[in-house]
């Protein structure tokens, strides 16, 4: 088995159907499977892709435990030498597993950890594909710089890097929506880390893919779309899914970060966002339980 395909699904049937179709119609020249992994959804996802899709290994995981450690589980039934982490809110345009597995074999001095490509938005112009590792001092400029934006033009330009001449470039870490690496390498690093139920996952694991000396890597040829958002079922920036970025950096930063810096980076970053709290679109509800994901 060359690879293994693991998607993860909470409530998206329809565009699991969607995701499930490019991969069949698309991926030629290899061998491999599909595990999907549900977190429990109430969609009819499990008899849509039983039904639809009877070669699909399809796993319940009991109830919804998170992105990481749903594709930790969907590892654990993969058979592949190389697993392919996708969203089920993508789509595959040409043949882009071969493109990775290709790029995965005939490139061994590389020193590869894990591989992705320049995702494609609806429209088919680039998306975000790939980010610099947290560190505390960007993270608040970066909160700084969206109050400037504001007032005045952004001093602080975010760089989207593009293919020159070479085939591939090398990032800091590549987006959970499309990620290649051997099965090997993610057993031997056991998998996400379970303490994040979602965000922040994928820097983590790729942090310490970093700490082994192994490349990150974003390739040319692979073409894939990613309807950003669409797999987390809800509004573009909820309150919720606030909460739950900051509850995953802070877990990132304390594990990765030296503590005594740690900490003075919690208060200031605190206090810095505490004029969100005026903000008058957000409820005393959704306050509250932001300014306790701050303090805990």
């Amino acid at each position: 088995m060359d690879v293994s395909i693991i998607i993860v699904n909470y409530n998206t049937k329809d565009l699991l159907v969607d995701c499930i179709n490019s991969v069949y119609k698309q991926t030629k020249d290899l061998v491999f499977e599909i595990v999907v992994v549900d977190n429990n959804s109430t969609d009819d996802s499990e008899n849509t892709i039983k039904e639809k899709f009877p070669k699909v290994i399809f796993v319940q995981s009991g109830g919804n435990i998170g992105f990481g450690k749903a594709n930790n589980l969907g590892v654990e039934k993969a058979n592949g030498e190389y697993i392919f982490l996708l969203n089920s809110d993508t789509i595959l345009l040409n043949n882009a597993i071969f493109y990775f597995l290709n790029f995965a074999r005939n490139n061994k001095n590389l020193n590869i950890g894990c591989l992705g490509t320049v995702l494609l938005d609806e429209d088919r112009n680039n998306t975000h594909s790939s980010e610099s590792f947290p560190s505390m001092r960007r993270i608040i400029f970066e909160v700084i710089n969206n109050y400037l934006k504001h007032f005045f033009h952004s001093p602080f330009k975010k760089e989207r890097r593009e293919f020159e001449e070479s085939n591939f470039f090398e990032v800091d870490y590549i987006t959970g929506a499309d990620l290649f690496l051997s099965r090997e390498l993610f057993r031997s690093l056991k998998g996400f880390d379970p303490m994040f139920f979602m965000y922040y996952e994928e820097t983590d694991l790729q942090k310490q893919i970093s700490k082994l000396g192994l490349k990150r890597l974003l390739i040319k040829g692979a073409e894939i779309i990613h309807l950003e958002g669409g797999s987390n079922t809800a509004e573009s920036f909820s309150a919720k899914r606030r909460i739950m970025i900051t509850v995953s950096l802070f877990k990132y930063l304390k594990k990765n970060s030296f503590m005594p810096n740690y900490y003075i980076f919690r208060l200031v970053f605190f206090i810095i966002r505490l004029p969100i709290l005026l903000d008058s679109r957000i409820t005393y509800k959704d306050r509250k339980e932001y300014v306790y994901s701050l303090l805990k």
